[in-house]
């Protein structure tokens, strides 16, 4: 079963198809699909899920020196080709999960790190426990190299609790990306209440799978889509799930 997000637009209905900005689907390459074949079977289930694009965004981190953006782009497009020999009509971008440190900024601006989809935005993790204070200079020497910061899974950081801090950031050039298994869990566990305060509160701009597998961390949209039918502005659920993704591709600003 293939899950349709609904936008109602002056009375009609059409249906709108996710882009996934946050996925680590290229196989070997950091702790996400182990093979071409778990590649294949994680699109697979993507694709059901009503992904119908992705941006592959290896990590780059101590563990992952993933600094050849040549590789990323070449497992990118082999991995493009399979998909279309199985028929699973799925578009796959290049990009990266960049942990950030002070060296990144100049390794971005120097092609050894990759942006989305070749635009000026970048996905930036941190620490869980990193400070708002190491976050707001990342965010804001970013911004002055020229980039637009995409915080990957926003969700994890403590120091980001209070929504004043979001719109700070955010105030400063930066971009919002939550993961969809952060939204749909228990309203009793405390990150679900927040993800889907600042949901509703429409501090968040993208919303990504983080796929590493098909099992512990697969592609699942389908419960936080169904919560989100019920409980967002129609327009902005269409903007999370595609409209600004497809700025990215573009190169557009937000």
């Amino acid at each position: 079963m293939i899950l349709a997000v609904y936008v109602r637009n002056k009375g009609d209905m059409r249906v709108e198809d996710i882009i996934d900005i946050h996925s680590h689907i290229l196989p070997g390459i950091d702790d996400g699909a182990s093979s071409p074949e778990a590649a294949l079977h994680m699109l697979k289930e993507a694709r059901h899920q009503g992904i119908r694009e992705v941006i592959a965004t290896p990590h780059y981190s101590r563990r992952f020196q993933n600094n050849c953006p040549e590789r990323i782009r070449e497992l990118c497009g082999e991995l493009q080709k399979m998909s279309r020999e199985k028929r699973l009509e799925i578009r796959i971008h290049s990009g990266q999960e960049i942990l950030y440190s002070e060296n990144v900024p100049g390794m971005i601006a120097q092609g050894e790190l990759l942006t989305m989809a070749d635009s000026h935005y970048v996905l930036i993790e941190f620490y869980p426990g990193a400070s708002y204070l190491e976050i707001l200079r990342a965010v804001r020497t970013l911004v002055m190299e020229g980039f637009s910061p995409i915080l990957a899974h926003v969700e994890r950081y403590r120091a980001l609790r209070d929504e004043e801090r979001l719109e700070e950031l955010t105030g400063q050039g930066a971009y919002m990306q939550m993961n969809f298994s952060s939204v749909s869990g228990n309203w009793m566990n405390e990150t679900v209440r927040w993800c889907r305060k600042m949901l509703r509160e429409q501090y968040i701009h993208f919303m990504g799978t983080d796929m590493h597998d098909v099992t512990l961390r697969k592609p699942e949209t389908e419960a936080a889509v169904r919560w989100m039918r019920k409980k967002l502005d129609q327009r902005y659920m269409r903007n999370l799930l595609r409209g600004n993704a497809e700025k990215i591709i573009r190169d557009e600003k937000i």
